[in-house]
């Protein structure tokens, strides 16, 4: 069972409905008391930095997340926060994976909106207007093309970050949860 974490900063409802869609057992987790009984976790993110961290600050959430073993999907702001900063309300976020996360530059429409192919060669949905810029080119595991290259994609460990939406990017997003569901047996 994928825990799908509940924050008040999250689009929590539509990864749920994929992931029953996909027939993948799910439920929402609102403590870390909760990470028991999951064998890996979503975490969903729409919204701003500043207040996704002061409210898992305020739920326990922060030393829960750092230190949890198990698979872990961050989405969207749910990547942004596994990284060290944000400048995005200049936000001091996990650091579970070490890097920045900066506006996307002023030439560039914000937010970033739409469709976009994948170094995958997939396309796949992205609403955001803030990047993640990963210290160590390692934990790079796909990027997209937004004005020049952007981060896609990380992993470190057992936490895996995709800047965009898998619960609303059709047959590519509906591969990548199959996929993450699979390491979580």
């Amino acid at each position: 069972m994928i825990g799908i974490l509940r924050y008040n900063a999250g689009n929590t409802g539509s990864v749920q409905r994929a992931l029953a869609r996909l027939n993948i057992a799910s439920k929402i987790i609102e403590s870390p008391t909760d990470l028991e009984s999951v064998s890996g976790m979503i975490f969903p993110g729409a919204g701003a930095a500043g207040s996704a961290m002061n409210r898992l600050t305020e739920l326990g959430w922060t030393e829960a997340i750092q230190s949890y073993t198990k698979p872990f999907l961050g989405l969207c702001l749910g990547m942004q926060l596994l990284f060290e900063s944000s400048e995005e309300n200049d936000t001091e976020c996990l650091g579970v994976i070490k890097g920045n996360v900066r506006e996307l530059s002023d030439e560039l429409t914000k937010p970033h909106m739409g469709w976009n192919k994948l170094s995958t060669g997939e396309y796949a949905y992205f609403v955001h207007s803030f990047v993640c810029e990963p210290t160590d080119a390692s934990v790079f595991t796909m990027s997209t093309r937004y004005g020049t290259e952007l981060c896609a994609g990380v992993q470190q460990r057992n936490f895996f970050g995709v800047q965009w939406h898998p619960e609303k990017s059709g047959d590519a997003g509906d591969r990548y949860l199959l996929s993450f569901s699979k390491l979580c047996k």
